[in-house]
């Protein structure tokens, strides 16, 4: 599968960048925020709807009086009932256009509905209009809008440096999002919420707050602050609440997790710390380790190799890298710009070419160090055979068909 790019080639293994992330959220369909927009607005009435009616009806009796008594005027001139509701919304809120007329019973007028017009301002018309027309103004009420018309969406809870990037890669994953935050100190307020993303400042471990995100409409739960305790307190709430819903947790202690994962009936603890420490192992011994994952027990990497010219790698296809060590080539980023995702196995690597692999640390590192190595120029490639891991001949093809 051949993907045309002129991005950097070192790209491949940077990880999400905010500005990949607003880019792909803006291409999302209009349609929400119109719903958004339709939601917030119907709230914003009901929040208002005693002086509204109340100023809605003074403008009705107020127009359809004063067009009544005017046309009953003698000689005054015939007057339609756009031009009476004109004239009784100047004399509400503006200097009135209109002449004094001669009959008393119309002069009152002029007194009268400025000063409603100024009971009605004190109010809160005046609240609503700048309501309306500035969503900042109220930004706690319009996200609890965006939240409240999610379904199936992910809660996160927690928007540190582990957070953010978790709601970075469900962007990218279009996945709708609801964040918790117990307060707007954290730097990632701003991004976050560039990506039209709703957050609930709030306690994660509050119904309250848990309603307000959709927690009964939810389908997946990740929390990842850095306090373990609150994070197991926030998982038990939620399972009491939701029975159904997929729990993911952040902890710091491998074995804590595992223990809570089966007491708690939580879907998924994962170990930060744990999965980053084969990375900063396979950087020490010079391996370029991009993530690291857990399947069952198993520890698993992608590494970054780039392949050297005159190395044992220079020459080989992808299908003896494969068979030499246990691993899986799922990306070539290839010297021409071509990014191709789970490449032939017949293709020949040549020097300059980049490939993610995916197996255990071991095999990787073996593969940088040993097949992708520069003993010296015109030297002959060696052709002896690496030891799989753990004498496993079971081969890895975690992406392909």
């Amino acid at each position: 599968m051949a993907i045309a790019n002129e991005v950097h080639r070192e790209t491949i293994i940077m990880p999400t960048s905010p500005e990949a992330v607003y880019h792909a959220q803006r291409r999302r369909s209009p349609i929400k925020r119109i719903k958004v927009g339709l939601r917030d607005t119907w709230l914003l009435l009901r929040e208002f709807q005693g002086i509204l009616i109340a100023f809605v009806l003074t403008m009705f009796v107020a127009t359809w009086s004063f067009w009544s008594l005017w046309n009953l005027t003698p000689d005054a001139p015939s007057l339609r009932p756009i031009e009476a509701l004109y004239f009784i919304v100047t004399m509400l809120f503006f200097e009135p256009t209109l002449d004094f007329p001669d009959a008393w019973y119309l002069d009152t007028y002029f007194f009268l509905m400025p000063l409603l017009g100024l009971i009605f301002l004190t109010l809160g018309v005046a609240d609503f209009a700048i309501l309306l027309f500035n969503r900042q103004a109220r930004q706690d009420q319009w996200e609890a809008s965006v939240a409240s018309l999610m379904n199936n969406h992910v809660i996160v809870i927690g928007l540190g440096h582990v957070g953010i990037r978790v709601v970075r890669e469900l962007v990218l994953l279009e996945q709708d999002i609801v964040i918790v935050q117990n307060s707007e100190i954290e730097d990632h307020f701003e991004e976050a919420r560039s990506y039209e993303i709703p957050i609930i400042v709030g306690d994660g471990r509050s119904v309250e707050t848990l309603e307000k995100a959709g927690v009964s409409r939810a389908a997946a739960v990740i929390i990842c602050t850095g306090d373990d305790l609150a994070n197991l307190q926030m998982a038990s709430h939620i399972r009491q609440q939701r029975s159904d819903i997929r729990i993911v947790m952040r902890m710091f202690d491998d074995q804590f997790a595992r223990t809570m994962a089966q007491g708690f009936n939580i879907d998924a603890v994962i170990s930060s710390s744990g999965l980053a420490a084969p990375a900063f192992a396979g950087a020490a011994t010079g391996t370029e380790i991009v993530q690291t994952f857990k399947v069952e027990e198993k520890v698993l990497a992608m590494g970054r190799i780039a392949v050297k010219e005159g190395s044992q790698l220079d020459g080989m296809t992808i299908g003896e890298v494969e068979e030499m060590v246990d691993v899986s080539v799922v990306l070539l980023h290839t010297v021409d710009g071509h990014i191709d995702i789970e490449p032939d196995s017949g293709y020949q690597l040549t020097g300059s070419d980049v490939i993610a692999i995916i197996s255990e640390m071991k095999s990787i590192q073996q593969i940088s160090a040993r097949l992708n190595r520069v003993e010296g120029e015109g030297s002959q490639r060696s052709n002896s055979k690496l030891e799989k891991p753990n004498g496993e001949k079971k081969r890895l093809f975690l992406f392909r068909r």
